[in-house]
């Protein structure tokens, strides 16, 4: 993709022009007013990585449509650009929120610049980000805008360079997602120091050495995940260093990553330099990730995932449940995931994993019956439905609800106490006895001529 001229400064604008202070800052309230307790600097990181969650960018893909990303053509290479301009979009609006949240308002002219320092220290560009403070807080509006101009540009062809990282298996769509994940984090934890503190070097030093310690991390995940199923070959060790490079990786970190993507990598070794809880969870959930969807899913990197959990203390049951919310964001964005080549590899593991639930289901069969059967209003519903008699929208809510509880106390069905863990009960319905399964749900089955193998129930309406 050869980039466009003087976007940068264009497109900063755009945003600041767009944004609505007054809707984040109530959206800043409710979560304070939600969490009274905390501090208020845990308060704003915790708010942050909330954000990070409702944008999508905890998976480093923002809630853009596709039609978004195809409108002016259907071409690969303008998709991932408009992918690169919608992930920027929402860390630029991120920037502007955490404003709202410290309390930090300014001129719009002076957003623009206040956004591009923690765009240039985000790339470890320090004297950049001097030089536009200083621009910012000491020149005229007129001279200020024209420098800001020229020094958007030097910030631009930094960002343009990580657009979209692919062409090799380690760091295609899965790696390019989970590092844009990092740095939208990084991003907003920058502008929260810069807005308190100002260009203090110690702080956002901090918050940059955080970052690159995620990142080795993530990497070193990435590596092993690889390594549990080919080894590398000189070209691929080629390309991921020539890469790393492209995505900022300090050098002692490269060499660090490029000696183990030559040997073989074991999982305890991963879980052995993860620090915290917070670590743990990041990791987990972007392994999960870029296995499902680096477009090849394989016996030997599921066997490496648990492991993995293992080392970390994550247990099969809480492993289901983060494979599962991972699947739902998938389910929720597929059209603009499969823009990326990844709808096959995803639906593979989707099966594995909707296999295992189901042998977990039939496996507790009996506990399950038993349980509705001491619920006496539960089983009476249940059996209203197979005897085809029409139940009401509170009834029906009523059974759901009860059966939900049932099955949310059965550790290995806590995949049902997720949001949305509803739609996954016509997989419960298909392997009750006849005497409590809706005559409706039993009936649709037998017309289609589906086997208790062959039913999908993340497409079930019932």
């Amino acid at each position: 993709m050869r980039p466009p001229r003087h976007w940068l400064g264009r497109f900063l604008r755009s945003c600041v022009s767009g944004f609505d202070a007054s809707a984040a800052l109530a959206r800043w309230e409710d979560f304070h007013a939600e969490h009274p307790r905390l501090e208020q600097a845990d308060a704003i990181r915790r708010f942050l990585e909330q954000r990070l969650r409702q944008t999508g960018l905890v998976y480093g893909t923002p809630l853009a449509s596709v039609a978004t990303l195809t409108r002016h053509t259907s071409g690969g290479a303008s998709r991932r650009r408009a992918a690169f301009m919608a992930i920027l979009k929402v860390e630029v609006d991120l920037v502007l929120e955490v404003g709202c949240a410290v309390s930090h308002c300014a001129e719009p002219s002076r957003q623009t610049g206040e956004i591009l320092v923690c765009l240039a220290l985000l790339r470890n560009r320090w004297r950049l980000a001097r030089r536009i403070d200083r621009t910012i807080t000491r020149a005229s509006p007129a001279i200020g805008q024209a420098r800001l101009e020229r020094m958007a540009q030097w910030v631009e062809r930094d960002l343009w360079r990580q657009a979209y990282l692919a062409g090799n298996p380690l760091l295609g769509l899965p790696v390019h997602n989970s590092l844009a994940y990092v740095d939208a984090k990084t991003l907003g934890r920058l502008a929260i120091a810069y807005y308190e503190r100002g260009l203090d070097k110690p702080a956002l030093q901090r918050v940059l050495d955080y970052r690159d310690q995620e990142r080795e991390l993530l990497l070193r995940a990435m590596v092993g995940l690889t390594l549990a199923d080919r080894p590398l070959d000189a070209g691929s060790l080629s390309v991921m260093s020539r890469q790393l490079r492209l995505a900022g990786i300090p050098r002692r970190a490269r060499r660090r990553l490029d000696a183990l993507a030559r040997g073989q990598l074991e999982p305890a070794e991963v879980a052995a330099v993860v620090g915290d809880d917070r670590a743990r969870d990041f990791l987990i959930e972007q392994v999960l990730l870029g296995a499902m969807l680096d477009g090849h899913y394989s016996q030997r990197e599921s066997v490496y995932i648990a492991d993995l959990a293992g080392w970390l203390g994550v247990g099969p049951e809480e492993l289901a449940r983060r494979e599962a919310e991972v699947l739902a964001f998938y389910e929720g964005n597929k059209d603009f995931l499969d823009l990326f080549m990844v709808g096959s590899a995803v639906r593979f593991h989707r099966q594995r994993w909707l296999g295992r639930l189901q042998n977990s289901i039939r496996d507790n069969l009996e506990r399950i019956v038993a349980e509705i059967a001491s619920t006496r209003q539960l089983a009476e519903l249940l059996k209203k439905a197979s005897r085809g008699e029409t139940l009401t929208r509170q009834q029906r809510r009523e059974m759901i609800r009860r059966l939900l509880d049932i099955l949310r106390a059965i550790p290995s069905l806590a995949i049902f106490a997720l949001p949305g863990g509803a739609v996954l009960l016509p997989l419960v319905f298909k392997l009750l006895p006849d005497e409590l399964k809706p005559r409706s749900f039993a009936g649709r089955d037998k017309q289609a001529g589906l086997g208790d193998d062959e039913i999908d129930p993340l497409d079930d309406k019932g």
